[in-house]
């Protein structure tokens, strides 16, 4: 909650956003993220693209395309950075620094830009008549499309790094995946993640498959990625496979695969020495002691018991909610208790950032609303 506004209602705004969007002409200093998210991503995809080898090129290509059109309309870059973050994380620092150098740019030539989700070209046209100096975006943008695809192209070259369609791996068995059926593509999917009986939990969000499984080192992060996946990330007993918007859309394949699949859902004794095992030791959290506090707060913030349906934890930090009615959320009671930022979603859906202790939030929840 940066800096604060006060309207002329003598309402008291704080937050770069909300500030904005209440008619503070000091506010919108975040614009150098359309710098580099609707150019200078786009540029970075287009470098890892070409520089595959020349075998991988087509697959590569597909992923590059779809990851950077992810980053350019919704401002969503997670498919596009987990490709190189774990692989080449010097091109991450990279990164950095000029995403930095785009937000002090900006701010140096006096652009003030709002965004309600990310720095997408959907913001950007929508928020377009409130903005100052929109233009430099469409002015400066190219050049740090040029700068991106430079340094991501050189530095691949120079420090030979293995980005995505450029590794040593042996050629990854799909099981005719790319070519077949739904189905074909979901069977290939289980058997990547160890198979049925090795999957305990399938869930989705925008960009990432969440597969929680009973032994993660049989997860085939290769066969993955061969398959599609921009990256891989291991959380504890479990991956998450970033597979960009087509994530829910897989999820809910591998579900109906499952209701039907036979023992050809399991991996064969042929299967199980191609799998790379892996430590699954993880470093254990540390419990919040005023979580029943928070987790009441939580409650009382969200509308009340009646006004929550489900409540679950998702992506390690955030709290996922369904409510019957939005417009009782009382966002500044959630922010007091301890949320660190709200997501609205079509369908009721809400996000709330919590922090690292989701699950033991949503756990406590669970047994509070059970017992209202």
């Amino acid at each position: 909650e940066v800096g604060e506004f006060v309207t002329a209602s003598g309402e008291v705004v704080r937050g770069e956003i909300p500030r904005f969007f209440a008619g503070d002409p000091n506010a919108g200093n975040l614009g150098g993220g359309f710098l580099f998210m609707l150019f200078g991503l786009p540029g970075a995809a287009l470098a890892i693209w070409q520089s595959a080898k020349p075998e991988n090129k087509a697959r590569i290509g597909g992923i590059m395309v779809t990851a950077a059109l992810t980053s350019f309309l919704t401002g969503i870059t997670e498919p596009l950075e987990f490709a190189f973050l774990f692989v080449a994380p010097v091109l991450y620092f990279f990164h950095a620094v000029m995403a930095g150098a785009a937000m002090s740019l900006m701010y140096v030539l006096g652009a003030k830009l709002g965004l309600t989700f990310s720095f997408g070209f959907i913001d950007y046209v929508l928020l377009y008549p409130l903005n100052t100096k929109p233009w430099l975006v469409l002015l400066i943008g190219p050049f740090f499309f040029l700068l991106y695809y430079v340094v991501f192209r050189a530095g691949i070259k120079w420090f030979n790094l293995k980005t995505p369609g450029r590794e040593d791996a042996d050629t990854i068995d799909t099981g005719e995946a790319q070519a077949g059926t739904a189905h074909e593509f979901a069977r290939q999917l289980v058997l990547a993640f160890g198979g049925r009986s090795n999957i305990t939990n399938l869930d989705a969000c925008i960009t990432r498959l969440r597969i929680a499984v009973v032994d993660a080192g049989k997860i085939n992060q290769d066969k993955l990625k061969a398959m599609g996946a921009a990256g891989v990330v291991m959380v504890g007993n479990g991956a998450q496979a970033i597979f960009g918007p087509r994530s829910e859309n897989l999820k809910t394949e591998m579900e109906e695969y499952l209701s039907v699949a036979g023992d050809d859902a399991e991996l064969s004794e042929a299967d199980v020495p191609d799998v790379q095992y892996t430590s699954t030791e993880t470093t254990a959290k540390l419990r919040d002691p005023e979580a029943a506090d928070k987790a009441h707060n939580f409650i009382k913030g969200l509308g009340g018991s009646v006004n929550i349906s489900k409540i679950e934890a998702a992506a390690e930090t955030r709290l996922r909610v369904v409510v019957a009615d939005q417009s009782v959320i009382d966002d500044a009671a959630l922010t007091a208790a301890g949320v660190h930022g709200i997501m609205r979603l079509p369908n009721q859906v809400l996000h709330l950032l919590v922090g690292l202790n989701a699950d033991q939030y949503a756990a406590e929840m669970k047994g509070q609303l059970a017992t209202a």
